[in-house]
């Protein structure tokens, strides 16, 4: 993933195509960090188990949120740095329910419906049958050339008209990877934009709602005016 020193962060980047330029852009320190944790875990789907069902992916990558917890934390932490200590404690604890209870599992759904897809080459059929798949959407993108060409309602009457609809057919499984693949992006991002704004609206409300930590007296920590001016 590349780094987060410009204005646009970068979205997060699927290994199916590392070439799209579209953006997401979380405004908030959590934010960010929500970006790279879901950046962590893409990069390390490829070695999700064999068995994708949610509970296996889930635990795959609680490994990884775990490592990154601390970091969670120390964001937190200067979110709240003007909270009391248990209003502090409070903020953290409730920012982590939120990358625990929402961000996880929403990641969880995302990928394993996707790595599904993916591990198959987004074919309908079973791996054996790709190519028989790959002839029958031939097929079918010829029979609905044939019928354009026959219909007399479509102003398209030359016979040269079947094949492009062939080739439409034969190419369809690389459109639809295409079109899976981003989808799989904008969900992604779509996550973390939402993990965003409800990260910052927590730590709004714990800073509205929470008395702030009292400050030290203030003539003790000022020098007085007199004083320094006596001073040689």
């Amino acid at each position: 993933m590349q780094g987060h020193s410009g204005a646009k962060h970068p979205l997060i980047v699927t290994h199916t195509d590392a070439s799209s330029t579209a953006r997401a852009t979380p405004t908030s320190p959590l934010g960010v960090w929500v970006e790279r944790l879901l950046q962590g875990f893409e990069d390390r789907r490829a070695g999700l188990p064999g068995a994708l069902d949610e509970a296996a992916v889930s635990t795959y990558f609680t490994a990884h949120l775990e490592e990154q917890l601390p970091r969670l934390h120390e964001q937190a932490l200067v979110a709240g740095e003007a909270l009391l200590p248990a209003a502090r404690g409070a903020l953290v604890a409730e920012l982590e329910r939120l990358v625990r209870h929402v961000v996880l599992p929403g990641y969880v759904r995302l990928s394993a419906r996707f790595t599904r897809r993916e591990r198959n080459d987004f074919y309908l059929a079973p791996e054996g049958l790709h190519g028989l798949e790959r002839l029958a959407w031939c097929v079918a993108g010829m029979g609905v050339g044939a019928f354009v060409v026959w219909a007399p309602f479509i102003p398209l009457f030359a016979k040269e008209w079947v094949l492009p609809f062939a080739l439409a057919g034969l190419v369809f499984p690389e459109l639809r990877k295409w079109l899976a693949a981003r989808r799989y992006e904008r969900e992604l991002n779509a996550l973390v934009l939402a993990a965003d704004r409800e990260a910052s609206r927590i730590a709004l409300a714990h800073l509205l709602s929470s008395p702030p930590e009292p400050l030290d007296d203030v003539p003790a920590r000022v020098p007085d005016a007199q004083a320094v001016h006596r001073s040689p």
